[in-house]
C-alpha cells in the first residue's frame, strides 16, 4: 500500500494537468512558478493564504507559527474551532491552530516544545524559521497518528541513499526517512537532507500539497443544520429559594447557583479580562483537592502564583474555607466548581474555577472556566474559556471536578 502511495505521488509531482484555479491570483505566483501548483491547490484549499498587497512571498522564510497554521488547517480545521477564543488569540493568532496539533499528539519530538506556552518567549520562537528536521517529525506525527506512515523496508531504503543520514539525530532519523521514502520532503542534488536548514513559503506549500496526496484532509462537518434544533438551556436552573442548603457563603447567603454568581460577578468587576492577578498569598481551602495531585516535574501545584493561585483566589472569596468537596460530573458541574485537569499520564495539568455554562463555537451548555497563566513576571487571567467535555471528543486529558454545593 505505502509502494502505491509513493508511486501516486511521484506520478502526481511529474504532472501537473488538473490545477485548480487560485483561491487568490498571487501577483508573485504565475501559472509559470514552479510552486504554482503547490500554491493553488493550498489557496484553494485554505491551507495558506497571501498578503493584503495581493502577494504569496514564496521566497520567504516558512515560520514554525507558518507551518503550524498551514498543517492544523489542513488536518485539524474543526480543532482550530474548539480552541479559538478571546483568551489563546490575546497571546497570538496561530495559538488555536497549535493547540490544535498539541492536543492531538502532533507536537511530540519537536525541538521547540515549551511546558509553558503563554508567554512572550515562546511566542516570540514561533517567529523563527522552521527546520527541515522539524518539519519532518510534525508532518511524520500526522502520518502516524492517521495510519499512514511508510513502512519499515521503506523507510530503510531510503535511509541508505541520504548521505548525511549518520549525522541526523536520532530523535528525527525515523521522521527523515519516512518523509523521504514517501517523497514529501525530498533530499538535495548531493544526496544529503540538510536538516538544519529552513525552507521558504513556496516549499512549505510543496511538501504540504504532497502530503495531502497521501494522507487525506479533514472535511470541517456543516457548521449549522438547516432547521435549527430547539435551544437547550445554558446554565443550569438557578436553585429556589425554598431549596434548603447546606453552609454560606462569604456574604452569608446559602450556596445556590444564584448567590454563587453575585459573587463571581464582583470578582469580574474587580479584575477584568486579562488582568495581571498578582500573587495570591491569602488560605487556599482548594489546597485540600489539589495536595491529592502531583505535577509531571514530581511537585505540587502552587496555590499562590499560576492557575493555582487564581483559582485560589477566586474560591476564597466565594465559599471561605469551612466547606466538604465532593466529585461531580460535567454534566453536573456548577458556577464556582474547581476543576482539575488531569493528562494522560495521571498529573495535574491544570486548574481552574468554572465561570459558566453558555454556547461556545456553537456547542450549546459548554462548561466556562476561569483561569490564569503565569508568565514573563506576570499572572494573566481570563473569563468563561470553553471546555468542551473530554469524552465526548476523545480528548487526551480528563477533568475531575469537585463541588461544594449541597447535595
Amino acid at each position: 500500500m505505502k509502494r502505491i502511495l509513493s508511486l501516486v505521488l511521484a506520478l502526481i509531482l511529474c504532472t501537473s494537468l488538473a490545477v485548480p484555479a487560485l483561491a487568490a491570483d498571487f501577483s508573485d505566483v504565475p501559472p509559470s512558478h514552479n510552486f504554482y501548483p503547490a500554491v493553488a491547490d493550498c489557496s484553494s484549499k485554505g491551507i495558506a493564504g497571501g498578503y493584503p498587497d495581493g502577494t504569496f512571498r514564496p521566497s520567504a522564510t516558512v515560520t514554525r507559527s507558518n507551518f503550524c497554521v498551514m498543517l492544523s488547517r489542513a488536518f485539524y480545521p474543526s480543532d482550530i474551532t474548539r480552541y479559538t477564543n478571546d483568551f489563546t488569540t490575546s497571546f497570538g493568532s496561530f495559538y488555536p491552530n497549535y493547540l490544535a496539533l498539541a492536543n492531538n499528539g502532533i507536537w511530540n519530538n519537536v525541538s521547540f516544545d515549551e511546558e509553558y506556552i503563554y508567554t512572550s518567549d515562546f511566542a516570540a520562537s514561533m517567529n523563527l524559521g522552521i527546520s527541515r528536521y522539524d518539519m519532518a517529525q510534525l508532518m511524520t506525527n500526522i502520518m502516524n497518528a492517521r495510519g499512514f506512515a511508510a513502512g519499515e523496508a521503506e523507510k530503510n531504503a531510503a535511509a541508505s541513499k541520504i548521505t548525511d543520514y549518520s549525522s541526523i539525530p536520532g530523535q528525527y532519523r525515523d521522521a527523515v526517512a519516512n518523509v523521504y521514502a514517501l517523497g514529501v520532503i525530498g533530499g538535495y542534488s548531493d544526496g544529503s537532507f540538510n536538516g538544519g536548514g529552513v525552507m521558504n513559503r513556496g516549499q512549505a506549500a510543496a511538501v504540504i500539497y504532497r502530503m495531502t496526496q497521501a494522507v487525506p484532509v479533514e472535511v470541517p462537518a456543516p457548521e449549522t443544520p438547516a432547521v435549527p434544533a430547539p435551544e437547550t438551556p445554558e446554565a443550569p436552573a438557578p436553585e429556589t429559594p425554598s431549596t434548603s442548603a447546606a453552609g454560606t457563603l462569604t456574604n452569608g447567603k446559602p450556596i445556590t447557583v444564584e448567590n454563587v454568581t453575585e459573587l463571581m460577578n464582583e470578582l469580574r468587576a474587580q479584575y477584568p479580562n486579562k488582568t495581571d492577578a498578582g500573587r495570591y498569598s491569602g488560605p487556599a481551602a482548594i489546597r485540600q483537592i489539589t495536595t491529592k495531585y502531583s505535577v509531571d516535574t514530581g511537585g505540587l501545584v502552587s496555590t499562590s502564583i499560576g492557575c493555582g493561585g487564581w483559582a485560589a483566589r477566586v474560591f476564597n472569596y466565594i465559599f471561605g474555607q469551612d466547606v466538604t468537596f465532593r466529585r461531580v460530573s460535567y454534566d453536573e458541574a456548577r458556577i464556582g466548581d474547581l476543576l482539575i485537569k488531569v493528562d494522560s499520564q495521571g498529573y495535574l495539568a491544570h486548574v481552574a474555577i468554572v465561570s459558566a455554562r453558555k454556547t461556545v463555537n456553537g456547542i450549546p451548555n459548554m462548561l466556562c472556566t476561569t483561569d490564569a497563566n503565569y508568565g514573563g513576571g506576570t499572572n494573566v487571567m481570563t473569563w468563561d474559556l470553553g471546555r468542551d467535555d473530554p469524552i465526548d471528543y476523545n480528548d487526551p486529558w480528563t477533568y475531575d471536578i469537585y463541588t461544594v454545593y449541597p447535595n
